[in-house]
């Protein structure tokens, strides 16, 4: 109890005290006042004896200016006190202040502690706890502070620990520069295909089984389920030097197809390189660039040419240059040099047991594909667009191949065999095929130069009765008066310029020269919508719709049939239409119909052999639907 009431005698003793003091000063005022009022008195002139009686009441003149006097003094005590009032609300308003100082105080630490939680993996140190422990010991000694003290104490701790935030983001800055320079800026992307594609319509080349003068059987129709899956990364170690990478599903034995088809009873699927490439763009030539690797196609194309899922191997080097102010926006120059086969040295010993040199030579020739484009933009108008493109793509050493499979792990040659008849059993016939190891065919010294599936024309020896140098020409117009429903029209054209006449036997055996008038085709196609599917997603808005059509007619050489498009059901001598309706789900995730009608103008066996009457000739049908996510 003693001690309890302790801190009240205080408190009493200390109010008294306060008492005393004003009390005090207040009798001080007053004695003050006083003086001064009877010193005016006393040094006022006095009357004269003889004065005037109205102004002899000189005594109450005086009473009244010496209550003058201690009224005043009263009404400055008051005064005092409303002072003192002011100054205590201004001392809470400053209190007041400074807490709130102190609130800003505890973000601005909180936000130094997460950088500093994002900065921990970096290489240096950036703001040490003793400088936190100090920034809130001053933090609490300006909430105590009673005057404008605290609130330049708050002031100077706030601006304090925006340096300290400051110095955070500089360091933090300065590590994403240094795993910049080490790493380069990197972008991710990619997309998944889900497709589930159906065929009707399909036959095979063999005697009908109606009519054993015919050829041709119809094929049970097809259904499967395919996956597409892509993984790219994309990065900068320079201004000048760029890197890139992908990975995609698809059979390691097809260059022009990333799919995957869902089966062999749940392996796994391979998942391989498709992309790696560098790309060197000078500062001292603006719109210079050279890529070497494994990249995309790097000029302007159709799938009657080039397939859309090829990745190209090699060289490349392009320039571009964009005008303003002017109907010409755009020129570019590409040039590539891609190597298609590699080959070892080859030995081949002539009839006369010597090596013939002129044969090695063929038959270790490297195979290769070179070309240019020259491409432009002109804008005629705000809502027209033409696009212009001019190319030669030269396939180097094709002449010297033949037509059986080179490009895959395994060969698949078809074999047709004949069980005779027996007592219990009518004769058979049965077509299938042998796997054959690609290596044994092209590698080292056992190269026979041999060629995959391929619909173009044969001489009688086997071997490609055509050079290929594609001459190709396209044409595009993009109209956007609507931007909902922009037209796009596209028409390309392409010539082979090394179409040779095919070399059959004739009636007695000899050479026969047969005119060759397939080195020509042409792409025509219309679309109306926004291109779903390949326009950048932040361009596609939810409900897009997209229509197109497209007529394709494809001479026998028109084309190196190996590389043009996989889905035409027949890549040369056939006549395509091919429908397409896309709709976006939302701006990455879009569902496709496409159709496929494929015919064969020239019959089973095309233009250069003659067909049976009778033989079956269909319209093969191919139907996919496409579920797309882009990210």
């Amino acid at each position: 109890m003693a001690r309890g009431a302790q801190p009240s005698r205080h408190k009493l003793f200390k109010g008294r005290n306060r008492m005393l003091q004003k009390t005090l000063r207040a009798a001080f005022l007053c004695a003050l006042a006083a003086a001064s009022a009877a010193g005016a008195g006393a040094q006022s002139p006095a009357p004269p004896q003889n004065a005037n009686p109205a102004a002899t009441p000189d005594a109450p003149a005086r009473s009244t200016a010496t209550g003058v006097g201690a009224s005043g003094s009263l009404f400055g005590f008051d005064e005092m006190r409303q002072q003192l009032r002011e100054q205590r609300e201004q001392i809470d308003e400053l209190r007041a202040a400074i807490k709130e100082q102190s609130r800003l105080i505890g973000e601005l630490r909180a936000r130094v502690e997460h950088a500093e939680q994002q900065t921990a993996r970096g290489p240096a140190a950036v703001v040490r706890e003793a400088d936190y422990e100090r920034g809130a010991g001053e933090a609490e000694g300006a909430s105590r502070a009673p005057d404008g003290a605290g609130v330049a104490a708050g002031a100077a701790q706030s601006t304090e620990m925006e340096r300290r935030v400051a110095r955070v983001e500089e360091q933090s800055k300065k590590t994403g520069e240094a795993v910049a320079r080490q790493l380069g800026s990197l972008t991710f992307g990619g997309d998944l295909r889900l497709r589930y594609e159906s065929f009707y319509g399909q036959q095979n080349a063999l005697a009908s089984s109606d009519n054993p003068n015919a050829l041709g059987n119809p094929l049970s129709t097809r259904q499967r389920l395919r996956l597409r899956a892509r993984l790219g990364v994309r990065g900068k170690i320079t201004d000048e030097f760029e890197w890139g990478l992908r990975l995609a599903t698809g059979s390691f034995a097809d260059m022009i197809s990333t799919n995957q088809t869902l089966t062999d009873f749940f392996t796994r699927k391979p998942f391989a390189l498709d992309q790696a490439y560098i790309t060197y763009k000078p500062k001292a030539l603006p719109g210079f660039q050279v890529q070497a690797g494994k990249f995309e196609t790097p000029w302007t194309r159709t799938e009657l040419t080039w397939d859309n899922d090829i990745s190209t191997e090699g060289l490349s080097e392009s320039y571009a240059r964009a005008f303003k102010n002017s109907a010409l926006k755009s020129f570019a120059l590409v040039a590539w040099q891609l190597p298609m086969l590699e080959r070892n040295s080859a030995f081949v010993l002539g009839s006369d047991g010597h090596v013939d040199l002129s044969a090695s030579a063929r038959a270790g020739r490297d195979l290769a594909l070179y070309g240019a484009q020259a491409r432009t933009e002109f804008a005629p108008s705000k809502n027209v667009s033409l696009k212009l493109s001019a190319s030669d793509l030269y396939f180097s050493g094709t002449q010297l191949i033949t037509p059986a499979q080179f490009f895959g792990a395994n060969i698949q040659f078809p074999i047709t065999v004949t069980i005779p008849a027996s007592g219990t059993s009518p004769a058979r016939t049965i077509t299938t095929q042998v796997s054959v190891p690609r290596d044994l065919l092209v590698a080292g010294n056992a190269n026979l130069g041999l060629s995959l599936a391929s619909t173009n024309a044969t001489n009688r020896d086997g071997h490609l009765s055509s050079g290929y140098n594609l001459v190709d020409l396209i044409a595009r117009a993009d109209l956007t008066h609507s931007q909902r429903w922009p037209v796009m029209l596209l028409f390309d054209f392409v010539d082979n310029t090394q179409t040779h006449a095919v070399v059959a036997a004739g009636p007695t055996g000899a050479d026969l020269a047969l005119p060759n008038h397939e080195g020509r085709g042409f792409w025509a196609e219309f679309q109306v919508g926004k291109d779903v599917l390949r326009l950048p997603v932040d361009k596609i808005t939810r409900g897009d719709v997209m229509l197109g059509y497209t007529f394709m007619r494809i001479g026998k050489d028109a084309v190196l049939s190996p590389f043009n498009g996989s889905d035409l059901g027949q890549s040369t001598d056939a006549r395509v239409h091919r429908f397409i309706l896309g709709y976006a789900l939302d701006p990455r995730v879009q569902l496709t119909l496409t159709g496929f009608f494929t015919q064969r103008p020239n019959g089973l066996n095309g233009p250069f052999a003659l067909t049976p009457p009778g033989s079956l000739n269909r319209t093969l049908t191919r139907l996919q639907l496409d579920t797309i996510l882009r990210f």
